[in-house]
């Protein structure tokens, strides 16, 4: 016969329930996010496919869905062409609106989008305009930011707000998401510089939130990140709030634009190993670091709109930044490491979602959908591919 010591059992486990209580409640360690969070699970679903033709890359940025239109643009070695395309990926328009015409924009093109009538807005670094479908010229005024900000190989999506439900006058951003008005000795900046800038059009003055002293960035980081540091956001324009965070956060900041309040705060839990927890600052010592010693961090890319409040972060996994130079930046970002992650209005639903091609997530649809660039940097195609993908709750 067997004898057992009680005591001995209830020790062992006492201490077994006592290690797993601390190993599921553990919220760091080392700096690193092991949290061990209870998250819905997501996936993508094919939807759709088609074929831009073209020997220039078309970039679509948005989606008029009463029209069934998207909207885009293409560069061509007289400067950048407005696009119009249909669901089946035919080019309806395409046309250079940059000279010094009385329906032209006199500087390079920087943001695009649809307005809620169907319209295009386009702004450049110092005025709006907007076209109709057929580029005929509507209205245009002139505005003075606070830093020059000009996009020459690219164009970002034009966002914008109307304060108190206001029929006639705008209010936009005028720093594009994703675009760093941070230069060099970055240092400097750190205690009286904002994320963002917004230009109201019925009071033509510029106003500032978010400081930059108030995020999770410190200022030995903020020198480094340097010019790859940029707000990154989205605008619901039917409630006027704003989702904001930064390239290098792991907080979403969210406003109420018509107040200019913080309403409330979203936690990120990148799935990168080498991202810190939230709690953390950012810094230098709180980072991973490479064999050759560079930092490593997750770097957020965009903010999409879904349907019924849901919102997804796209980030880059696995950037890593030389921290040795001084007065300049680099980094390196592998494009194919794009994740996505969903949220609600309150906190995060899901961990990282990985793309099912190589790709570049362009606009999101109607129907929690995601409209991909498909990349094939091996063959030289003379087409722009498109998939879109559904974001699916299992």
């Amino acid at each position: 016969m067997i004898k057992i010591n009680l005591n001995r059992v209830q020790l062992f486990f006492s201490i077994l329930a006592i290690t797993l209580s601390s190993s599921f409640f553990s919220c760091t360690e080392n700096g690193k996010n092991t949290d061990n969070k209870i998250f819905e699970a997501y996936r993508f679903e094919k939807e759709n496919e088609f074929l831009i033709h073209s020997l220039t890359k078309v970039e679509l940025l948005a989606y008029y869905p009463e029209d069934k239109l998207y909207l885009g643009y293409s560069n061509t070695s007289k400067g950048k062409e407005i696009c119009l395309v249909d669901e089946s990926g035919k080019i309806l328009l395409n046309q250079n609106m940059q000279g010094e015409g009385p329906e032209q924009h006199s500087s390079n093109l920087s943001s695009l989008a649809f307005n809620e009538d169907g319209d295009i807005w386009a702004m450049t670094s110092v005025e709006v305009l907007r076209y109709d479908q057929n580029l005929n010229l509507i209205e245009r005024f002139s505005y003075q930011p606070t830093d020059i900000i000009t996009l020459y190989a690219i164009t970002k999506r034009f966002s914008y707000f109307r304060r108190d439900n206001s029929k006639a006058e705008i209010t936009f951003t005028t720093i594009p998401s994703g675009t760093s008005r941070f230069k060099s000795e970055s240092r400097k900046y750190f205690d009286k510089a904002t994320l963002l800038e917004f230009y109201d059009q019925r009071e033509e003055i510029i106003n500032e939130i978010a400081p930059i002293s108030e995020r999770q960035i410190t200022k030995d980081f903020m020198e480094i990140a340097g010019g790859f540091y940029a707000p990154v956001y989205v605008i619901d324009p039917k409630s006027s709030e704003l989702f904001l965070t930064s390239t290098f956060d792991h907080e979403i900041t969210v406003y109420d634009l018509n107040t200019d309040i913080i309403t409330r705060k979203l936690e990120i839990f990148h799935g990168d190993p080498n991202a810190i927890h939230p709690s953390k600052k950012i810094d230098p010592q709180s980072l991973s670091k490479n064999a050759d010693g560079w930092l490593m961090a997750p770097k957020n890319h965009n903010i999409y709109n879904l349907d019924n409040g849901l919102i997804a972060l796209e980030y880059i996994k696995g950037v890593s930044i030389n921290p040795t130079l001084t007065n300049q930046s680099e980094i390196f970002e592998d494009v194919n490491q794009n994740m996505l992650i969903i949220f609600d209005q309150n906190h995060q639903l899901s961990q990282d979602l990985t793309l099912p091609v190589k790709g570049a997530i362009r606009t999101s649809l109607p129907g929690n959908r995601l409209l991909v660039r498909v990349e094939n940097p091996e063959i030289e195609e003379d087409f722009t591919r498109y998939i879109i993908l559904k974001v699916v709750k299992e």
